[in-house]
């Protein structure tokens, strides 16, 4: 943050929506979050006050859009993990193991079972 003031960059009182550090603007007048590394729109209300509470549509836009990357990606490396356990439960003749192995894949399924409520509540 010093960074930034030294180069010009004007720290301003209001704070990010996300994060709650300090907002900054810069020399083309765009207000940003440092620490996010997000542009952030501020709306003037009726009474010409400004308001930190809304962010720019776009910003909301790829939060949503990261969520449902992350979920993606956590399905399918639940759903690799499960196939592994599979192939090893296949070979093994160990009962302490199979009971190990059958234990961690009903916890992944329950898991993944979890990820699909959430997808499905949260319309993604």
């Amino acid at each position: 943050m010093a960074n930034l003031l030294r180069s010009g960059h004007t720290m301003l009182n209001l704070a990010c929506p996300v994060c709650n550090n300090p907002l900054f603007r810069n020399k083309a007048n765009e207000i940003f979050c440092p620490i996010c590394n997000k542009k952030v729109i501020i709306e003037k209300n009726n009474s010409n006050s400004t308001k930190d509470q809304n962010i720019n549509k776009d910003q909301k836009i790829n939060e949503k859009e990261e969520i449902n990357n992350d979920l993606i990606s956590l399905k399918k490396i639940i759903k690799e993990k499960i196939n592994f356990i599979k192939l090893k439960l296949e070979s093994e003749n160990q009962i302490e193991l199979i009971e190990r192995y059958v234990n961690i894949l009903n916890n992944l399924i329950k898991l993944l079972k979890k990820l699909k409520r959430i997808d499905a509540s949260a319309g993604i």
